[in-house]
């Protein structure tokens, strides 16, 4: 799905369930994105919201625009500008800096392995609430930084104050910080004008579901628009013959040798198919044997 600005994830559910009710089964989406920010947003539907923490940590795509010189306490401009930097380096040295020059110095400095802590007004949560809740309630709280990886960092354009990168990202990095962060490294401060999630794995934005073709409390093909879950995880397959099937189905664990056929690959989770190409679901390799995770039957 594409989520427009101003709307919260749970919005896209919601407008599904509205049409649905309970006939789809159990529905949610894959990795929250803030009100503010827009973009793909995975949903998974029946047996397929059951992929969520292995979907969740395929990398993502984002294309940020920021405004350095200025800060709020959101990270983004829903809130009010608390800080300004004043300098005369902002003036005579950052807004003369080219594209060429600040793509170095951010590539140099963040690209790889990365340690960052979630932004205060953030959906991580501390104690069974969101950061963004104590946050309101006037409440600060801190979270020890956690490794994430930049894949790929493109200063797409400048226009000072106007700063757009194009950045490819593991799973739970927060774009506000690392943009703050960026503005830091360049010697001054900044946050978010906009947010654009252009892809999840190797799904694109080109590929999502417009607002116009939502459903809207009539029948809507959602076979026709959605995605079959091997489709989505891009997994070697393993096929077992009648009788292994019938105990993959009821999460019987068996021997490797127990299967009919199996895609040569270093991964460690299959699909698993019936030697009649029913799909039967996600199973793992573990300690010698065939561990099913996630059951379809």
């Amino acid at each position: 799905m594409y989520k427009p600005a101003n709307i919260s994830s749970y919005d896209v559910i919601r407008t599904i369930k509205r049409s649905f009710g309970k006939k789809l089964g159990k529905i949610g989406h894959f990795g929250t994105l803030d009100p503010f920010a827009c973009g793909v947003l995975l949903v998974g539907v029946g047996g397929a919201a059951r992929l969520n923490e292995y979907i969740h940590e395929m990398p993502k795509t984002y294309l940020a625009v920021g405004k350095l010189g200025e800060e709020t306490e959101t990270g983004d401009f829903t809130a009010p500008v608390s800080q300004k930097d004043t300098s005369p380096y902002l003036d005579q040295t950052i807004a003369k800096m080219d594209v060429e020059f600040i793509q170095k110095q951010l590539q140099d400095k963040f690209l790889g392995d990365y340690y960052q802590a979630p932004h205060k007004y953030s959906a991580a949560k501390h104690q069974g609430k969101k950061l963004l809740e104590w946050a309101r309630e006037g409440v600060d709280i801190k979270k020890e930084k956690k490794l994430r990886h930049i894949y790929e960092l493109e200063v797409v354009s400048y226009d000072f104050p106007l700063l757009t990168i194009r950045v490819k990202v593991s799973s739970g990095t927060y774009i506000r910080t690392l943009f703050s962060e960026c503005a830091n490294h360049l010697g001054t401060i900044g946050s978010l004008v906009s947010l654009e999630r252009e892809a999840v794995g190797h799904h694109h934005i080109k590929e999502s579901i417009q607002q116009n073709n939502w459903p809207n409390g009539q029948d809507w093909d959602y076979h026709g628009f959605g995605l079959r879950p091997e489709q989505t995880l891009l997994l070697p397959k393993v096929i077992f013959a009648p009788k292994e099937s019938k105990l993959v189905a009821n999460g019987v664990q068996l021997k490797l040798d127990r299967a009919l056929e199996c895609e040569d690959s270093e991964s460690l989770l299959y699909w698993a198919y019936s030697a009649d190409d029913k799909l039967l679901g996600l199973i793992k390799k573990i300690d010698g044997e065939w561990r099913v995770q996630v059951n379809f039957s």
